[in-house]
C-alpha cells in the first residue's frame, strides 16, 4: 500500500505536544482512515461505480459540491451562528462532500502514477509558505492588506519564470461568469487598466443600455425577416453581455461582489414568488390558473413584508 497509515499516526505522536500546530495521532488516522477508504472504492474489488468514473465524468460533482457548501455558507454571519448544531453539522457534511472529490481525483492520478493526494498537499504547503514570507520570512506585514500586498508581490515573482504568463492567469474559465467578471476586473485593475473613478463606468453603462435598446427596436421591427432577426439576436445578446460587464465593473468600485449581489437577489426573488404560491394556494388557485395582476397584488405583500426584516 502506497498510504502508510502507521508511520503518519507514529509521526504525528512525537510531535512536540506543547506546539498547538502540531497535528494530533487520532485526528491524523481518521484522515488516514478516509484516503484508504477512497483508495478501497477505487480497487479492483471495490465499487463499480466509482470505478467506473474518470476526471471528466465527475467534473460537475466537484462544480456541485462546491456550491453545496457556499449555500450553507451563506448562512454563516459570525462564529455565533455555528453554536446551532443543525448549522455545523450540515457545514461539516458539505465540506466533506468537496473534500471527497479532492481524494477522488487525486487517486485517479495516483492510479496513473502521476501524483497522489500527499504530493498534493506537499505541494501547496509549499506554496503557502513561498507565498506567506511575511509569516515564514523576513517581509513585515502589519495588517490584511500588507500581507495581500505581500501575497501579490510573490505571485508576480513567479509569473516571471513562466513563458507566456499574463496578468489574467489564474482565472479559471469554469468559474460562474458574474464571478469570473470579478476576478478578471480586480487583476486588470492592478495593472492599472481602470477608470479613474465613477464617471466613466457610469457613462459606459449608459452607452451599453442605448446600443442594447437599439438592438431590441431592430428586433421588433414587424418588417424585419426571421433571418434579420436571428442576426439581431446575436448582436442583443452580445450587447447583453457588454452591459452586465459595464455593470460588473461598476460593482468592482464600489467594492460590491457581483455574485453575492445578484445572488441575494434570486434568494428575494425565490421569497417572494414562494408567498404569492402561498397566497394564491390560500385562495384555491394556482400560478397558472391566476392573472398577473392577482400575482403582482400578492407580490406587493411580499415585498413590504421582506422590507420590514
Amino acid at each position: 500500500m502506497i498510504y502508510d497509515l502507521a508511520t503518519m499516526t507514529k509521526r504525528a505522536a512525537h510531535t512536540d505536544k506543547n506546539d498547538p500546530a502540531a497535528p494530533n495521532a487520532p485526528k491524523l488516522e481518521s484522515l488516514g482512515r478516509l484516503i484508504k477508504t477512497v483508495e478501497r472504492l477505487r480497487a479492483p474489488d471495490g465499487c463499480p461505480w466509482d470505478r467506473a468514473q474518470t476526471h471528466q465524468s465527475i467534473r460537475q460533482y466537484l462544480i456541485e459540491e462546491a456550491f453545496e457548501v457556499i449555500d450553507v455558507l451563506d448562512r454563516i454571519e459570525s462564529s455565533e451562528n455555528l453554536k446551532d448544531e443543525k448549522l455545523r453539522n450540515s457545514l461539516r457534511e458539505e465540506l466533506g462532500d468537496l473534500m471527497l472529490q479532492v481524494l477522488l481525483h487525486s487517486e485517479m492520478t495516483r492510479e496513473a502514477g502521476a501524483f497522489d493526494i500527499f504530493d498534493v498537499a506537499e505541494a501547496l504547503n509549499e506554496k503557502l509558505i513561498r507565498r506567506h514570507p511575511h509569516v515564514f520570512g523576513e517581509v513585515k506585514a502589519d495588517n490584511a492588506e500588507s500581507a495581500f500586498q505581500s501575497w501579490e508581490r510573490q505571485k508576480a515573482k513567479e509569473k516571471l519564470t513562466k513563458k507566456d504568463a499574463s496578468v489574467l492567469d489564474g482565472v479559471p474559465k469554469g468559474l460562474p461568469s458574474l464571478q469570473r467578471a470579478a476576478r478578471i476586473l480586480e487583476k486588470v485593475t492592478k495593472v492599472g487598466f481602470q477608470w479613474k473613478d465613477l464617471t466613466g463606468p457610469l457613462a459606459k453603462i449608459d452607452e451599453e443600455l442605448s446600443e442594447l435598446k437599439a438592438e431590441i427596436t431592430a428586433y421588433e421591427n414587424p418588417q424585419a425577416s426571421d433571418l434579420e432577426k436571428d442576426r439581431v439576436r446575436k448582436r442583443v445578446e452580445q450587447e447583453l453581455g457588454d452591459l452586465i460587464f459595464s455593470i460588473c465593473n461598476l460593482a468592482f468600485l464600489m467594492r460590491v461582489n457581483p455574485e453575492d449581489s445578484f445572488r441575494t437577489t434570486l434568494n428575494r426573488f425565490e421569497f417572494r414568488f414562494h408567498h404569492v404560491e402561498k397566497r394564491l394556494k390560500e385562495h384555491g388557485k394556482t400560478p397558472e390558473q391566476s392573472t398577473l395582476e392577482e400575482m403582482d397584488q400578492f407580490w406587493d405583500e411580499a415585498k413590504k413584508e421582506s422590507q420590514h426584516e
